[in-house]
């Protein structure tokens, strides 16, 4: 009797385009590790088709009951941050156009995701969408928890947090 071998049968499987381009997320707060975030997303795109969509999220804390001035003042330093944060960014970015700056208001790592998702559905499947965001330098942060872990907690993009 001979030896046969029985053929294996052929297994196609279907691979995936992944897309030419990349949207980089960054969370911008004026601190040294949102500062390295920026430069991460900077590297990411270089020598490739991408974006750096640079986002400042205003937000008021939970808890917070403000007088009607009180809420003024805080929203005036929001809007002065803002111009603080863009004229860094640009600063920052020096040789790179691909970039865009916007400001929300709100829960931080819930309005970045809001922003990855309006660029998912603006560029649809042709762009590979990744959040990048600095660690947690508050140590409270790592006891209440902070951005970083809340996105990745409620992942729908890949996270890239810089220390």
């Amino acid at each position: 009797m001979k030896n046969e071998k029985k053929s294996e049968p052929e297994v196609h499987v279907p691979v995936k385009h992944a897309p030419d381009r990349i949207i980089a997320v960054v969370g911008f707060d004026g601190s040294e590790p949102g500062y390295r975030a920026l430069d991460a997303a900077k590297r990411l795109i270089s020598g490739r088709v991408g974006t750096v969509e640079v986002v400042y999220v205003a937000h008021m804390p939970v808890g917070t009951e403000l007088s009607a001035d009180a809420g003024v003042e805080m929203r005036k330093g929001f809007d002065d941050a803002e111009q603080e944060f863009a004229a860094a960014v640009q600063a920052r970015m020096e040789g790179e156009q691909r970039w865009h700056f916007q400001r929300r208001d709100g829960v931080v790592a819930h309005e970045l995701g809001l922003a990855a998702d309006e660029l998912r559905r603006e560029y649809g499947d042709e762009v590979d969408v990744v959040i990048i965001v600095g660690s947690a330098v508050q140590t409270y942060h790592h006891v209440l928890g902070s951005v970083p872990v809340a996105l990745v907690r409620h992942a729908r993009y890949p996270i890239v947090v810089v220390p």
